[in-house]
């Protein structure tokens, strides 16, 4: 599993490059910003559930 998430770092670190170095304004640049929006967007909402599902849990382990 490791050896995955590496590979995905790698290549998620050389399309970044790619897309920093494109002249601004173009499609892979504009694609670029809409993807790191979208991850932090779903960063967000996870850390978010997370963070609701610890509250019901601690919630219900205070009520036994």
């Amino acid at each position: 599993m490791s050896r995955i998430l590496e590979g995905v770092f790698v290549i998620g670190c050389a399309v970044v490059g790619f897309g920093v170095g494109a002249p601004e304004g173009s499609g892979i640049q504009n694609s670029m910003k809409t993807s790191v929006q979208l991850i932090a967007l779903v960063h967000n909402d996870v850390c978010m559930n997370a963070a609701r599902l610890s509250a019901g849990i601690l919630g219900a382990m205070r009520q036994e």
